[in-house]
């Protein structure tokens, strides 16, 4: 009896390590598409976009992460790219700096607090991102004069079919990002 409840064990254990690595390369081969995908529209290397996603944190078992926008022109002023990271509802800005031939992450704004910004420079444990309960995820681009913008959905009534957007501002000061009052 007892070595038929350790094999019986031994067979789930076996599955579900089975299962995670099924799940490990599933999770790789959607980062190494993602990866291609980029490396065609920002016209860098593959192993360059891989190398700056890895940068950001977001790994090849990393679920749940995606790339929604990868910058690389418009912030080159100070030699900077932008990479908006997205879970679903929520984006993360990492701004990256290449360090060589490698990438070093800058600057990342990683929550709201209290209907203020928290904005976390190189936080080991980031905030879940800038959310909205709006049907549309917030976006956030970087604009040729090195500025970035966020820009947030707001839905106030569960019936609303347009959903405003309230626009924040961010430009380099020469040590970080700060946020433009006024916009």
């Amino acid at each position: 009896m007892t070595g038929r409840i350790g094999l019986i064990a031994l067979s789930a254990f076996a599955a579900t390590l089975s299962a995670q690595q099924d799940r490990e390369a599933y999770l790789k081969a959607h980062h190494d598409t993602e990866d291609q995908h980029w490396a065609a529209v920002t016209r860098l290397p593959k192993a360059e976009v891989r190398a700056i996603r890895m940068s950001a944190g977001i790994t090849d078992a990393t679920d749940g992460s995606r790339i929604s926008n990868l910058d690389v022109a418009s912030l080159k002023q100070h030699n900077h790219l932008l990479l908006v990271e997205s879970n679903g509802s929520c984006i993360r800005l990492h701004v990256m700096e290449r360090n060589g031939a490698n990438f070093k992450e800058e600057w990342l704004l990683s929550g709201m607090r209290d209907r203020g910004w928290t904005i976390e420079e190189l936080s080991e444990r980031p905030g879940p991102g800038i959310c909205t309960s709006a049907p549309r995820p917030p976006s956030a681009h970087a604009t040729s004069d090195g500025r970035i913008v966020v820009e947030v959905p707001t839905q106030s009534d569960a019936f609303q079919r347009n959903f405003p957007v309230t626009t924040y501002s961010f430009r380099w000061d020469g040590t970080r990002y700060v946020r433009q009052e006024g916009l």
